[in-house]
């Protein structure tokens, strides 16, 4: 039975391995352009700052993994262009501890079920990580009429072990359900190592800035 967390509130994660979904519906008649959402995990260090710029995990990294190869990293120079960069390929921390999401830049994608999906395995997190925050932020959202999360609705995340993916049988869950009515960022969880053990907290922390400002934050 999956745990509901609130916003504040924080678990002992009980399982090394597992897929963090991602979901949100976006109100049809919000804006004339589609909506590109981008989930990012920023891997902080002791000082609160990503450890350095290759454990900033998102659409753009350097480091790539093919979504049917997630062992061989390959660099980004591969792909003939930043469009097929962002369809064809995950990006990757240099251990391989956390594999973002092939990208949905229009949010029809993946209709029925988590929009982007990270893997995490925190047995290959590298030892001066202590805490990994997932954001979701809206690309472009200055060009495209200043769009929000005011005009997302349902949007949550949840932690499952593979073979859980249908939706209720997730092991963790947190649904927003705060107005974010002027952010283009929020920061939706962190996982945080905290007395030799991982634990979750759900966080609903929003941005008025888009990835800028979470990357002024963390690094």
């Amino acid at each position: 039975m999956a745990i509901n967390l609130i916003k504040g509130e924080n678990r002992v994660l009980d399982m090394n391995k597992f897929h963090v979904g991602l979901g949100w519906d976006v109100n049809e008649d919000a804006s004339l352009y589609d909506f590109d959402l981008d989930v990012a995990a920023f891997m902080i260090g002791p000082n609160k700052k990503i450890i350095k710029d290759d454990y900033l995990v998102f659409y753009n990294s350097e480091k790539r993994v093919k979504p049917n190869d997630l062992t061989k990293i390959v660099p980004a120079s591969l792909w003939s262009s930043n469009d097929n960069l962002r369809k064809e390929s995950r990006p990757v921390d240099p251990e391989l501890s956390v594999i973002g999401s092939i990208d949905d830049e229009d949010g029809k994608t993946s209709d029925d079920g988590d929009d982007e999906i990270m893997d995490i395995d925190l047995s290959k997190v590298r030892p001066d990580v202590q805490e990994i925050v997932i954001t979701v932020s809206i690309y472009q959202y200055q060009e495209r009429s200043n769009q929000n999360f005011g005009q997302v609705e349902r949007a949550y995340v949840r932690l499952y072990k593979p073979g859980n993916d249908a939706d209720g049988r997730e092991d963790y869950r947190y649904d927003l359900t705060e107005d974010f009515s002027t952010c283009a960022s929020v920061e939706f969880c962190r996982l945080y190592r905290r007395n030799g053990e991982w634990k979750v907290q759900a966080l609903g922390i929003g941005h008025k800035g888009g990835l800028e400002e979470l990357v002024s934050k963390f690094m």
